[in-house]
């Protein structure tokens, strides 16, 4: 499974969520619309570990580090960085 915590992403990535790593804090997550399966961008990222403004399920939602280390999100590639990416032949 490729993926990596939200709390490791930059601003303005985007990912869809895969799993949250602790049931405990679960359902504070899901009830700020952190599911799996929902798309999340990072919006801003607080210096020194600082917390971090995410927006999910149509919310902009502040969280501290510790609780995005629960999340693993899949990253997600922009239309633009796939064009990019790919060699392309011109006849």
């Amino acid at each position: 499974m490729l993926g990596k915590r939200l709390s490791e992403m930059k601003p303005f990535e985007k990912g869809i969520i895969d799993r949250i790593e602790c049931e405990d804090g679960a359902m504070a997550l899901i009830e700020m619309g952190c599911c799996p399966g929902e798309e999340v961008e990072v919006a801003h990222v607080a210096p020194r570990r600082g917390p971090m403004a995410i927006v999910s399920g149509g919310r902009k939602v502040a969280l501290r580090r510790s609780a995005a280390a629960l999340l693993w999100v899949r990253p997600v590639l922009i239309a633009s960085e796939s064009l990019l990416s790919k060699e392309h032949v011109w006849a």
